[in-house]
């Protein structure tokens, strides 16, 4: 049994149909945080199937992470079109190992959503071993930050003043973040513009053309 979270109306509702469709139980959608806590509380599932931004407020691993202190044994899983969570704010919350993490772009099919779910439950009750959480995603919380910044617009100076570094720290800094990036240096690379893309990629946002 499965209870969907999502702030966006029409996802949340079609992603459920889409789950009944497949004969999976969905005990009920929330549109917010409370909403889901209190609907989880109430119908007490197998499963939260939960965005990762909510909304203003608390997100969808904070929500998982309240939820499972009353309830030990439900499964969590994040769908969201962040490729790494660290992007959505520089606060949030490690992402716990037995949660089960899913890019909405990288997903072929439904049966994935449906497998994610099952896998969820096999960690809450101690049947399957998680993966070490600090392998899932492609930046450090640091450079996550770095990015954001960057993309955000801030000049060198900016970003110093903002993390308290030196300029020539942020310099190195955005350097070593190209490199694992793989953005290269040519004559007709810039930098700053390939991570600013980068940076939207990851979020989820579609290019044009």
């Amino acid at each position: 049994m499965v209870v969907v979270a999502d702030d966006h109306r029409l996802t949340v509702e079609g992603l459920a149909d889409s789950l009944r469709s497949r004969d999976i139980r969905v005990a009920g959608v929330a549109g917010s945080v409370p909403e889901a806590q209190k609907l989880v509380k109430s119908v007490k599932p197998d499963v939260l199937l939960t965005d990762l931004d909510m909304g203003p407020g608390p997100n969808g691993i904070d929500l998982g992470l309240t939820l499972r202190s009353t309830q030990p044994t439900l499964g969590v899983v994040v769908l969201t079109a962040f490729e790494d969570p660290k992007l959505l704010s520089a606060r949030i919350p490690s992402f716990p190992s037995d949660f089960v993490y899913l890019v909405k772009q990288r997903i072929d099919n439904l049966d994935e959503v449906v497998e994610a779910c099952a896998l969820a439950c096999s960690y809450a009750l101690g049947e399957a071993d998680p993966p070490n959480s600090s392998d899932r995603f492609p930046l450090s919380r640091s450079q996550a930050e770095m990015l954001r910044l960057l993309a955000s617009g801030l000049s060198n100076r900016a970003i110093a003043e903002q993390l308290s570094l030196s300029e020539d720290s942020v310099a190195k800094s955005i350097n070593r973040l190209a490199k694992k990036l793989d953005v290269g240096r040519g004559e007709n690379t810039n930098v700053r513009v390939s991570l600013t893309q980068i940076y939207f990629d990851m979020m989820g946002f579609q290019r044009e053309g």
